[in-house]
């Protein structure tokens, strides 16, 4: 059993490297080249709480880099839809959306390098207690901001993986 198990993994790892896998969030590992994470500083385009919320999230994943060659400029937008409306026509839940428009610009010479957006969408639940509204509405604009953050790196990511493939 472990004889086979121990080919299993072999084959597997063999397979991989025949086909070229090279690690998408690593774009330097394997003697490529790319723009690394670590090359790159966010720079947000509005100053609220759940821009600032996009921004931390992004620099938890990419880390805060000073003095880099490429700069990330996020131009967010977020707003509120109704979902369900209640007998009372009051809103019972809510969806958050973020749109982010992003370039990645090169530093030294301004040049947009690449540019896209992305959408996050969180919904809530608004109970009738006013304080249980406010917590579920910091919640999603928590989650919001994160599942942009993710977005925003597979962007960059899938971009640097096809970049380097030319």
């Amino acid at each position: 059993m472990k004889i086979l198990r121990t080919g299993l993994i072999l084959a597997t790892a063999l397979t991989l490297t025949a086909c070229g896998f090279k690690p998408m969030h690593a774009p330097t590992a394997f003697g490529g080249t790319g723009v690394s994470m670590k090359n790159i500083r966010v720079e947000m385009q509005a100053n609220d709480k759940i821009n600032f919320l996009l921004a931390q999230a992004l620099r938890d994943r990419m880390g805060d880099n000073r003095a880099t060659p490429y700069i990330l400029r996020i131009t967010p937008e977020s707003r509120r839809k109704s979902l369900g409306i209640g007998a009372d026509d009051v809103a019972s839940r809510y969806d958050l959306v973020m749109d982010a428009e992003f370039e990645l610009v090169d530093a030294k010479t301004g040049d947009i390098v690449y540019r896209s957006e992305v959408r996050a969408i969180s919904t809530y639940g608004a109970p009738r207690d006013p304080y249980g509204t406010v917590a579920a509405q910091a919640n999603a604009e928590e989650q919001v901001a994160s599942e942009a953050a993710d977005r925003i790196i597979a962007r960059l990511a899938s971009y640097q993986a096809s970049s380097e493939a030319k």
